[in-house]
């Protein structure tokens, strides 16, 4: 409300300033804001002329003489399209929200200070590599050549009246290590494995969190080795409720109301080689699914210099492509899902020293001033033990210390130096070469080159620990738990060539229990990956066209699963007879027209409820029905499996409630919650859609009533949580979708020309231009445009050029 009210006063002046300077005028200055597309403009910085080409779908390419002058393009493109957003990421990673924003982000600038990414980033632009320190360089005097241009600023700085600083290289850094914090969420499973031990004993919460199914498919099903993983399970060193209950209070406020960290991040790729193919050769597909936002989280874009020449999928912020390919090899990224991080309990004196294996030692101190908009600037002292910062700090009525143990703090960073060899490699020992120096966060590389080889690595850190499996916090005053070392580069999962000639990745479970090493204790429920799996072995001639279907499907065969056993309900009322009609003539498709698709979704969160809620209390709403994946693999084990004794509420002590009773209660609930939702009391005049929306939220102006329908964008959508179309709900705000598939990249080695690509919103960050939301309406229907990669590329001309 703070917020909303220092917005309206801002918008007020903004409205001033526009009627002073005359209707019709007023928007004609702020159109200045946008960028120069055309022309010549003198730059310092360059040794030659940089020409930047819009194509008609508004895709950059960038072509320099050198390679630095090429990424001195890119950044001067990204601060033309993308100020706003590049400003805000930075202020994030340096935890300077609250300079702009006020106390209503102090907590947000307090944790992400506590956590310390920007003093990593900082070591690690200290250890860097002469080139990559270069190409950081270049990328910013791109940036800053922008600035010094003085250009009219977006209306989110007019409104807010802040003006940018320079653009640093660790600027750039500080937000690679925000991608990395937002694609590794251990810490708050471990907090809620240590809630529900403490609520419901070991064994049920081992129940209500299962890594994985057993007929789940592996990415790599046969690991090639014969020894099995060390690690055993940790005893439990139990943590006060209060604790657990606000340190997780605090994970899903940065989550929900900041958008730092997403537990329903994932993604989808896979390569088919050329005997699964039309053409013979490999086709490579990739959907990230991150969290929503306008602007998007990518920018498209092509970037030729000395050495590389490359197109796909970049980051603002960041001087490479991320996603892509370079003409010889192409490449697309999911996460991984390894367990990078661990909470140690740490026993810390009054003067600050920690015990450890029976000594003490001091605790480092660290004091951060928060400056904060219209209060006193707030003074924090930041403690660090041997295992990372303490993070309960955060929190005031915390008396446990939690220090956090992160592959991403580590002092010494080469990921960035991963990604430039990446975007010039040109085969796969090139490609492996690369990724050798990629550190976090882990993620799963497919591969594909125009040799018509395809393979898969999955590079990044991930820690051996001496004792357990990272799946709850551990005593940090022993060595123990400590980690003692990382897994060798060479015996990360990889494959090349593999006999059935696909490769397929979607968050799932990467190899078996012959795997030597301990990756992770968690994983993604099974159904997107074997949809994916079912869809490619189902033809023996895959086209790009094929491709994009697969892309845009929506069948759930979570749904499929379930269907059999949720027919079996006996209807109490005609609504209930005709959902159930809707039910037993479905095939489990999420299409957004489908009534019975919101039968299904209605009936599906209403049984998850009264199977666990009567266990878990306020914890299954606050906290357990927003990981999807453990809910549905542990509803799947009571409804298929047989573990019926989860139906029986256990607050009905005379009663012993069977799962057809549970089934005919959930259903009656589902259909009323539903009906409400839709605004209409017939199921047979429901479609899915009216409440599945994809929302874009804009930061900060989502938040404010008054701007949210000028810079916010919603469109109706299909798909679940469980669909190759990624679809997820958070369910704390009806059936909205905050999480998608955020880019799409079709890659054809038949004819590179044929490849596609898009993200989600569109290639501006400022609301008045016509590219601020243009490629939405064709991403919602899985469309694409032309990765224009070779040949005369026709368009908006700009050449920047050297003033010497």
């Amino acid at each position: 409300m703070r917020l909303q009210r220092r917005f309206i006063g801002w918008i007020a002046l903004l409205v001033l300033v526009v009627v002073v300077l005359g209707g019709s005028g007023g928007y004609l200055w702020l159109s200045r804001s946008l960028p120069q597309i055309s022309g010549d403009i003198r730059v310092r910085g360059i040794s030659g002329p940089v020409t930047i080409v819009r194509d008609r779908d508004g895709v950059a390419h960038i072509t320099g003489t050198t390679d630095a002058d090429a990424v001195f393009g890119l950044g001067f493109v990204h601060a033309q399209e993308r100020l706003w957003q590049m400003e805000v990421q930075r202020r994030i990673g340096h935890a300077r929200l609250s300079e702009i924003f006020g106390a209503t982000t102090l907590q947000t600038d307090k944790f992400l200070r506590t956590l310390g990414v920007a003093r990593a980033a900082r070591s690690a632009l200290e250890r860097l590599d002469s080139e990559t320190l270069a190409w950081l360089e270049a990328y910013a005097a791109g940036v800053n050549a922008f600035l010094a241009t003085n250009p009219v600023l977006p209306p989110e700085f007019l409104i807010l009246g802040v003006q940018p600083e320079p653009w640093q290289p660790i600027d750039s850094l500080v937000w690679a290590k925000m991608m990395a914090w937002d694609l590794g969420g251990n810490w708050s499973n471990e907090l809620m494995r240590a809630t529900l031990i403490a609520k419901i004993g070991p064994e049920d919460a081992a129940f209500l969190m299962p890594p994985y199914t057993a007929d789940g498919p592996l990415i790599m099903p046969a690991a090639g080795v014969v020894s099995p993983a060390t690690a055993a399970d940790t005893p439990h060193t139990p943590l006060k409720p209060e604790t657990t209950r606000r340190m997780l209070d605090l994970a899903q406020e940065l989550q929900f109301l900041n958008r730092i960290g997403d537990q329903l991040a994932g993604s989808n790729n896979w390569v088919i080689g050329g005997s699964r193919t039309a053409s013979g050769k490999p086709l490579l597909v990739n959907d990230p699914h991150l969290a929503n936002r306008i602007p998007s989280i990518w920018y498209l874009a092509h970037i030729q210099g000395s050495t590389i020449n490359v197109i796909g999928a970049t980051f603002p912020g960041l001087p490479v492509v991320v996603i892509g390919h370079n003409g010889r090899i192409a490449w697309g990224v999911t996460n991984t899902g390894p367990d990078v991080q661990d909470l140690y309990i740490e026993r810390i004196d009054a003067r600050n020293y920690a015990e450890y294996n029976g000594r003490r030692e001091p605790v480092t101190l660290i004091s951060e001033v928060i400056t904060v908009k219209d209060s006193e600037p707030v003074t924090l002292t930041v403690r660090i033990t041997r295992h990372g910062p303490v993070i309960s700090d955060v929190l005031e009525d915390v008396d446990e210390p939690l220090a956090f143990r992160w592959t991403a703090l580590d002092p010494e960073d080469t990921t960035l130096r991963g990604f430039i060899n990446l975007n010039r490699a040109r085969n796969w020992q090139e490609f492996v070469a690369a990724l050798s120096d990629y550190k976090a966060p882990m993620q799963s590389f497919v591969y594909a080159d125009v040799e018509g080889n395809i393979g898969f690595y999955a590079p990044g850190l991930v820690p051996i620990r001496r004792n357990g499996d990272g799946s709850v916090p551990v005593p940090g005053w022993t060595d123990e738990y400590e980690w003692i070392g990382y897994v060798p580069f060479a015996e990360l999962p990889h494959i090349y060539n593999p006999p059935q000639d696909y490769i397929v990745t979607a968050n799932n479970q990467v190899v078996g229990d012959d795997y030597p090493y301990l990756l992770g204790t968690s994983w993604a429920a099974p159904y997107r990956a074997r949809r994916i799996i079912e869809l490619i072995e189902q033809k023996s001639a895959l086209t790009v066209a094929d491709m994009r279907t697969m892309l845009g499907d929506v069948v759930s065969l979570h749904a499929r699963e379930l269907l059999p056993i949720l027919r079996e309900v006996t209807p109490n009322g005609p609504r209930e007879a005709a959902a159930l009609e809707l039910l037993r003539s479905w095939d489990g498709t999420m299409a957004g027209d489908s009534a019975a698709a919101a039968v299904f979704q209605g009936y599906y969160h209403a049984l998850l409820e009264a199977v666990f809620a009567d266990e878990l209390g306020e914890f299954f709403s606050e906290t357990y029905r927003h990981r999807r994946d453990f809910a549905a693999m542990a509803l799947r084990r009571v409804l298929l499996e047989g573990r019926q004794e989860w139906c029986d509420n256990v607050n009905t002590i005379a009663t012993t409630e069977d799962c057809a009773t549970i089934l005919a209660t959930a259903f009656s609930k589902g259909l009323a919650a539903m009906a409400t939702a839709q605004g209409e009391e017939d199921p047979t005049r429901w479609r899915w859609d009216r409440v599945h929306q994809a929302v874009f939220p804009h930061n900060p102006f989502s938040q404010v009533g008054a701007l949210r329908g000028i810079f916010e964008r919603r469109v109706p959508t299909g798909g679940d949580s469980f669909t190759v179309n990624f679809a997820p709900m958070r369910l704390n705000e009806g059936y909205l979708q905050y999480n998608a598939p955020s880019y799409r990249q079709i890659i054809d080695f038949a004819d590179l020309a044929e490849s596609r690509f898009i993200h989600t919103t569109g290639q501006s960050g400022n609301v008045l231009s016509n590219r601020y939301s243009d490629y939405l309406a064709l991403w919602q229907q899985t469309g694409d445009i032309p990765m224009r990669f070779s040949g005369t590329i026709d368009g908006e001309r700009l050449v920047l050029q050297p003033d010497r």
